[in-house]
């Protein structure tokens, strides 16, 4: 490996920033030492603070990811980042102006995706023949393409993507299951409820709780990330946890230490969110002495003061909130026990809580642990940002509770 492989490699998103004048050197530094204070990652507190956009971030993070591949130069994709956010530009259009005469590249003719995606109706040819052009010029995944268009939405493209699995899978014939997805779109249903009314087991492709949902929960990673990677996973035919790494997301030994989370959680032995906590912390691990490092430092973490601090757990937040009783926890608990499972899978299958409840709780307890925040204010939260469709960060903004920037 030569040195500008090495330092490519290495290039954080910090110093992407900097290079890019969005942020100051100095408020780079400030933000570092918050972040191993609050053990958050930067962009977390970037964002959290006002200091960089969510699209901004994003944008840098793909930038990261393009340079680690050797797909972008340095400073080609510094310069780019720049105009995306001085100049109000998508990353493409910061790309072209940078190189307009640029050699394109060849447009591939078919896509088994873009195909499926066209005889259920969520796009039309020339929306998808768009999209592939776009797709071979960034390097993006055609789903992801068209749903930062507004062409289809998560819930049309997780539902093709499900629909894929399911026909290379041959679960049913290929004409029936288009047909399900198709009457899933037109009656605004799930999928899972449309395979079910055609004599189709969606079982096989249904989702569960993974390495991808857990580096969700942890922060590591975005729902649209997560959404690009599962597509890479069904388009390249590649393991989730080999896409994961490639991009990186997280190392290859952090996905290996996840799946043995996972089986910790399928165990009974570990909580979701308290799996989500060892991951911030082993996302970046490149040898397994770092991995073992990080985890006996937060096994330390966790033993010290015990009797100073209250430790409240999601469950607690949402008894609080009033959206889970006493009764439905104690039923909960023993289901959980009997099974073998985690209480809040539990709570979920049973329908006591959703997704988004479940990550607005998971999200307050990290700054409860971090004592950003107090229980009074966590429940708040969590109702506030249920009523008014709000992020936990947005919501502390408007009450004046976010985290101190110091």
């Amino acid at each position: 490996m030569t040195e500008e492989t090495a330092n490519n490699a290495m290039l954080q998103i910090g110093d992407l920033l900097v290079r890019s004048g969005i942020i100051e050197p100095n408020l780079l530094d400030e933000v570092n030492r918050l972040a191993i204070k609050m053990r958050l990652p930067i962009g977390r507190i970037l964002t959290m603070h006002g200091h960089v956009a969510d699209n901004i971030l994003a944008t840098a993070v793909e930038v990261q990811s393009r340079i680690k591949d050797k797909a972008l130069p340095v400073e080609h994709g510094v310069r780019a980042l720049g105009l995306v956010a001085h100049e109000n530009l998508s990353l493409d259009q910061a790309l072209l102006k940078l190189a307009p005469k640029a050699v394109s590249k060849p447009v591939p003719t078919s896509n088994r995706l873009g195909e499926i995606l066209m005889q259920a109706g969520f796009a039309s040819p020339k929306q998808i023949e768009d999209g592939l052009v776009s797709a071979t010029e960034t390097g993006l995944p055609l789903g992801m393409v068209l749903l930062s268009r507004g062409i289809i939405s998560r819930t049309g493209l997780n539902s093709a993507l499900m629909a894929q699995q399911l026909i290379r899978r041959e679960v049913a014939e290929r004409d029936k299951i288009i047909y399900a997805l198709k009457s899933a779109r037109l009656r605004s249903i799930a999928l899972t409820k449309s395979l079910q009314e055609n004599n189709i087991d969606p079982s096989p492709a249904a989702e569960d709780f993974g390495p991808g949902e857990l580096l969700v929960m942890a922060g590591a990673i975005s729902e649209s990330q997560l959404m690009g990677a599962r597509e890479l996973e069904a388009t390249e035919n590649k393991p989730l946890e080999q896409v994961m790494a490639e991009n990186g997301f997280a190392t290859a030994i952090c996905m290996q230490a996840i799946n043995h989370l996972l089986k910790m959680i399928r165990e009974g032995m570990l909580f979701e969110d308290q799996a989500a906590q060892l991951v911030k912390k082993i996302q970046f691990a490149t040898s397994h002495e770092e991995l073992n490092l990080a985890l006996s430092s937060l096994n330390e973490m966790g033993e010290e003061d015990p009797d100073d601090k209250p430790k409240f757990e999601v469950t607690d937040i949402l008894k609080k909130a009033g959206l889970l009783s006493d009764k439905e926890l104690q039923i909960a608990t023993a289901l959980a026990l009997a099974n073998r499972q985690s209480l809040l899978k539990t709570l979920f299958d049973a329908h006591l809580i959703d997704q988004r409840v479940l990550e607005l709780a998971a999200q307050c307890k990290t700054y409860l642990d971090h004592n950003l925040i107090q229980l009074e204010q966590a429940t708040i939260a969590v109702t506030y940002a249920m009523e008014n469709n709000l992020t936990i960060d947005d919501t502390l903004d408007c009450f004046g509770w976010s985290a101190p920037a110091a």
